[in-house]
């Protein structure tokens, strides 16, 4: 017999067969993974959507406006719960952010840094001492400098609005210029985003 009519009469049919008894559990043990393959293959492929990926947690949180200046309200939820309204939450307090039992998590998720200030050498006054923990309730003299300069200075210098304590927050924006307005704006998009117009970021609670 001719290699054509073996293929048509006998190779084809039972490939035919072969193939209909897997796909109704004839075929035994191989039935199971052979119909998943064939009902997979036969599901559409997902094509890439960038508009899902813009929305991934991967987007950086502090790339808040487009290159075209349009706010990426994505961004803000990466730290907000919710799509902040800026007319009604005015401070932290209003606020509704992630890790509220612990807001520097906020910046300690990304941000894989050693505790500071408490590290030797936070500045030129300071070079050979070591700073004490800062991300703590301030004392009494301390808050009350803090209320000072944020009557001289336009700036703000949030505390975490359940303990009273420093964050990261306090002395470092985690804003881009012009989302917030005001004193909430002041050191955005400077070095290291230091709530500081050109000022010794110390001494806004460290009065000499």
């Amino acid at each position: 017999m001719k290699r054509s009519l073996l293929n048509k009469y006998l190779v084809k049919p039972l490939a035919a067969l072969a193939f209909l008894g897997v796909v109704t559990g004839l075929s035994g043990h191989l039935g199971g993974p052979l119909l998943a393959a064939v009902k997979n293959a036969a599901e559409p492929k997902v094509e890439y959507d960038a508009r899902a990926a813009k929305k991934s947690p991967l987007v950086n949180p502090h790339e808040q406006f487009s290159d075209e200046g349009v706010i990426l309200w994505e961004s803000c939820l990466v730290c907000h719960t919710n799509l902040p309204d800026i007319k009604v939450e005015k401070s932290i307090r209003d606020a509704k952010l992630r890790f509220a039992e612990d807001l520097d998590m906020l910046c300690r998720n990304c941000h894989v840094v050693k505790p500071h200030p408490a590290v030797e050498g936070v500045g030129p006054a300071m070079m050979q001492m070591k700073a004490p923990d800062h991300l703590i309730k301030p004392s009494r003299d301390i808050a009350l400098n803090i209320r000072l300069s944020m009557k001289e200075v336009q700036t703000i210098l949030p505390l975490d609005p359940s303990t009273g304590k420093i964050l990261c927050v306090t002395c470092h924006n985690p804003h881009e210029r012009g989302l917030v307005r005001g004193r909430h704006d002041t050191g955005a998009d400077t070095f290291a985003r230091l709530r500081t117009p050109g000022l010794d970021i110390c001494q806004y609670c460290h009065r000499k």
